[in-house]
């Protein structure tokens, strides 16, 4: 189905803009109320009448179904919506991309690649939905589609559509708020799916987890087991916990609460009972619960009373295994341990951490294997180091699965790595740490993701305390210098290039979009352009926070628009 003539007439100017065309709603509700008032000829023809075309046109009543063949269909048919015969106007709530029969993007439409975003407000024609890799768009006719997250749902639920399956007559099935259409939204969290029983499910489309940033189409809401759950298919079938979506949660605090960083210390600094503060994310340290409430600031989950919003899913597992991330996808060259029993976590002298224990049947990446001698007369033993870095495992208390490693030291280097280092073994580990204020001064710090700044700013943390430690080992100096360079490989923020900084395209836009959610760890939903899109701003809590878009945006004349 093509766009109707007035539409194909806008200009380019129209499209582009945020400010809602004229409704042309009104008349196309006019046309039909005028052809229940006349005797017409029946059709399969899906074409629309009218005030203007209304004698030269057919149509088909919305209302009667007196032909044979749509009795038939009407009384065989189990679907919630049978198909419609007559086109019908949408009107997009978002700008939206338009998209090919596959869900790419169009470069160019309707002869230009100006209208491959139609803007908020504009009302097409749309001659029914498809689902495209699980997402349900709009037909714009001639193999164009928006996505129906972008449109006015009391338009959409009078728009023509495909058949659709009720299966919704089970019994076992949550209470949902759902409709058919889908809308758009970001992961503020990375989050597992559900089933319909709330059971983690191992692995979706691919993946054991959904990662934070991800682009998700939900389909309502469901309530599983008094849980609040997002629907990512129309089946019914999987489902994330509502805590992981762009929503803000609070919590409020039934005792005094001292604040910890990251590794469960604290310097005894309090959040006072009865105070309500945001929270980010829960996450095990060690043993304990806790709730991320600033930057390396964690209250215990067991001094919190009310939490208002949606659950927050922990981002990791008890006893430290969550602090090794899962993989997507199984990497062959990888190297896991499995414990034999209960074994202790080490460190790099040998020495049990207090409270790191991992049960039996426990699996983890581990990324060397090292000798670690407790002093120079005792004899080294053999340790897999955690991949997290967090840690070592007795070699002789774990199974191997996958790649086989080679011990990266000797037993008389592990012997010489007890002794106590001298300035000279501190050089290069004193240099990295005089590194850090020009490392942080940088682009590639400045535009890396929150997650790799913690790490490089922990590992130079750590690699102060060990650098002004006089009874640190050069085992010691040697591991945090390392950590340094290991989190200092990992940043990677840079400035998004862009053909002119005063006319972005949909694109570059959400490139800048991204890269400042990124750098400054919110979700995509606070970051707002306006004045063309050339003032860039964060809106969080009804607070407003004026950005430079040059901090993040690098003109390129070398780029080909």
């Amino acid at each position: 189905m093509k766009l109707s003539h007035k539409l194909i007439m806008v200009s380019a100017a129209a499209l582009m803009s945020v400010s809602p065309l004229l409704n042309t709603t009104q008349n196309v509700n006019a046309a039909t109320a005028s052809t229940k008032k006349t005797t017409t000829k029946k059709t399969s023809s899906k074409k629309t009448t009218t005030k203007k075309s209304a004698s030269t046109k057919k149509t088909t009543s919305t209302k009667k179904s007196t032909s044979k063949k749509t009795t038939k269909k009407a009384a065989s048919s189990k679907t919630t919506t049978s198909k419609k015969t007559t086109s019908n106007t949408i009107k997009l709530t978002h700008n939206a991309y338009v998209y090919d029969k596959n869900g790419k993007r169009l470069k160019t439409y309707m002869g230009s690649a100006k209208y491959t975003t139609i803007a908020k407000g504009v009302t097409v024609n749309s001659n029914g939905t498809k689902t495209i890799k699980g997402v349900l768009y709009y037909s714009l006719g001639g193999g164009a589609y928006i996505k129906a997250a972008n449109v006015d749902g009391k338009v959409a639920t009078s728009s023509s559509t495909k058949k659709t399956s009720s299966k919704n007559t089970s019994s076992n099935k949550p209470s949902t708020d759902e409709s058919e259409d889908s809308t758009s939204t970001k992961l503020i969290h990375n989050a597992y799916v559900y089933d319909v029983n709330g059971k983690r499910i191992k692995k979706y489309e691919g993946k054991s987890k959904l990662t934070k940033g991800t682009e998700i189409d939900t389909y309502g809401t469901v309530n599983i087991k008094g849980k609040k759950y997002y629907q990512l298919d129309k089946e019914g079938t999987a489902f994330v916990k509502a805590g992981n979506v762009d929503r803000p949660t609070t919590i409020t605090l039934k005792k005094n609460a001292y604040i910890y960083n990251s590794e469960g210390k604290t310097k005894k600094k309090l959040v006072k009972k009865g105070k309500t503060v945001k929270t980010t994310e829960a996450k095990y340290i060690g043993t304990k619960l806790y709730y991320k409430i600033g930057d390396d600031q964690f209250v215990k989950a067991a001094n919190v009373g009310k939490v208002k919003g949606e659950e927050l899913d922990p981002i990791n597992e008890p006893d430290g295994a969550a602090t090794v991330e899962v993989p997507d996808t199984e990497d062959v060259n990888s190297t896991k341990v499995i414990t034999k029993g209960v074994v202790s976590l080490y460190d790099i002298k040998g020495q049990k951490y207090a409270n790191r224990i991992f049960d039996a049947g426990v699996s983890q990446q581990v990324s060397e294997l090292r000798y670690i001698a407790t002093s120079v007369n005792s004899t080294p033993q053999l340790f897999y180091k955690l991949a997290s870095g967090r840690g070592y495992l007795k070699a002789d208390e774990v199974t191997v699965d996958g790649k086989i490693l080679n011990a990266v030291n000797t037993q008389e280097q592990a012997k010489a790595d007890v002794t106590v280092a001298t300035t000279a073994d501190k050089a290069k580990l004193t240099q990295s740490i005089n590194e850090a204020a020009s490392v942080k001064a940088s682009e590639i710090y400045k535009l890396s993701s929150s997650t790799a700044k913690a790490a490089y700013d922990k590992a130079i943390t750590d690699g102060a305390i060990v650098n002004n430690n006089a009874s640190a080992t050069i085992g010691q100096v040697n591991e945090a210098e390392s950590a340094i360079t290991s989190a200092k490989a990992k940043l990677n923020g840079a400035k998004i290039a862009v053909a002119n900084l005063n006319s972005l395209t949909p694109d570059e836009v959400t490139a800048i979009v991204r890269a400042v959610a990124n750098a400054n760890n919110v979700p995509e939903s606070a970051i707002q352009f306006s004045n063309n899109n050339t003032t860039l701003s964060i809106v969080t809590n009804g607070y407003t926070q004026s950005l430079n878009i040059n901090d993040y945006a690098v003109q390129n004349s070398a780029i080909n628009r």
